[in-house]
């Protein structure tokens, strides 16, 4: 009886022997993942990306990867629709504090106009322990959520519950303001991370339980950090994080697609030992100018996933893609990889790059060339 997606992928990252190579391209776009199955003469449902999804994936034989949220079940933001005009839509956070509010521009959106992440002041910090404090009481809805996420997507792919953020304060702060709030409130920032990082284990525990493949975490490569902010900061998180999820038997899944070579280089993802660890992202993403030299320096038991370059898959020819998707393959012949590219496929890549980059991949990792 042959094996599932979601059981090849698994054995392959758990290096049970004889476990066949994988191929997963990272979140692609849906409308990369419509226009494919269109150039493939496949039918599309317009509103069902998973489905969509399940259904490339069995045409070109490659084994998919789904994320879930995190931050939004810990902070499950409402829009308060009698509030909301034309320039702002009103979010509401209701909480036994009181209810905690945020306005984001409709032209800017949140990541264009500071003014739409919700910590702002030290006080603000004081409504995000709270909303950390009160997770419990969601449990029956994020319960459903995952079972949801299992029962669309049965055995047809992996599901990682998706980062919380920890270090980022899930979101809940500004790139700016969170430099600001780390340096001007450090005990505060410090119960901030420690109520997030709680209320992930939380909503880890049923993730886990309701049939969730990967915890998972993510942070800021070089392009936003230092190294000795990273082992101040990051390090201890991703350690804990790791621990506790494989003292439960699961796997944790660890995502950069920054400048990551010198944390690679330097051994430091190593001390927190991710069974998957993505992107390895080459320029202009990151700064993995050489996959094989990079992959060298991670201890042999991580599974990479990565790394082919964005740009080449949109704007490149089929030659092009196919060339880069044999060199990524050949210079990690060896260890354990997950052929796959430098992060989310982006809207606007050619049917015809996305079908030369998955055939080629399998061909190239299953026959060694």
């Amino acid at each position: 009886m042959s094996l599932s997606a979601r059981e090849r992928f698994l054995a392959y990252v758990r290096a049970v022997p004889g476990a066949r190579p994988v191929v997963s391209p990272f979140l692609p776009h849906a409308p990369v993942v419509q226009a494919t199955l269109r150039c493939l003469g496949l039918p599309v449902a317009e509103d069902d990306f998973v489905q969509n999804e399940i259904l490339l994936a069995r045409a070109l034989d490659y084994e998919p990867m789904f994320m879930t949220d995190c931050p939004g079940l810990i902070f499950p933001w409402q829009e308060d629709a009698g509030r909301s005009d034309e320039q702002w839509i009103f979010y509401v956070l209701n909480t036994r504090r009181g209810p905690w509010e945020r306005r984001v521009s409709r032209a800017l959106g949140q990541w264009g106009d500071d003014s739409g992440f919700p910590v702002k002041t030290e006080e603000d910090h004081q409504f995000l322990l709270q909303v950390c404090a009160e997770i419990g009481d969601h449990e029956g809805e994020i319960r459903r959520y995952f079972k949801e996420w299992r029962e669309r997507v049965g055995d047809e792919g992996v599901i990682v519950v998706s980062h919380p953020h920890v270090t980022w304060l899930a979101y809940q702060i500004s790139q700016q303001n969170l430099i600001y709030h780390y340096n001007d409130y450090r005990e505060t920032f410090w119960r901030s991370m420690e109520a997030i990082y709680q209320a992930a284990l939380f909503v880890f525990s049923i993730g886990m339980e309701e049939g969730m493949d990967f915890t998972s975490e993510s942070c800021y490569g070089m392009e936003m950090i230092s190294p000795a902010r990273f082992d101040e900061q990051d390090l201890p998180y991703l350690q804990r994080f790791a621990d506790w999820t494989h003292q439960r038997g699961g796997l944790f899944w660890y995502h950069n697609c920054g400048m990551t070579r010198e944390l690679i280089r330097s051994g430091r993802f190593n001390l927190f030992r991710p069974d998957v660890l993505e992107t390895v992202a080459p320029p202009p993403e990151g700064d993995n100018d050489d996959l094989g030299a990079s992959r060298r320096f991670l201890d042999p038991t991580i599974c990479t996933k990565g790394n082919l370059n964005l740009r080449t898959l949109r704007d490149g020819s089929v030659e092009d893609v196919v060339r880069e998707t044999r060199a990524m393959v050949a210079a990690v012949r060896g260890y354990r990889h997950i052929h796959s590219t430098a992060d989310a496929v982006l809207t606007g890549t050619p049917p015809e790059n996305m079908v030369a980059f998955v055939r080629t991949a399998r061909e190239a990792a299953v026959n060694g060339r």
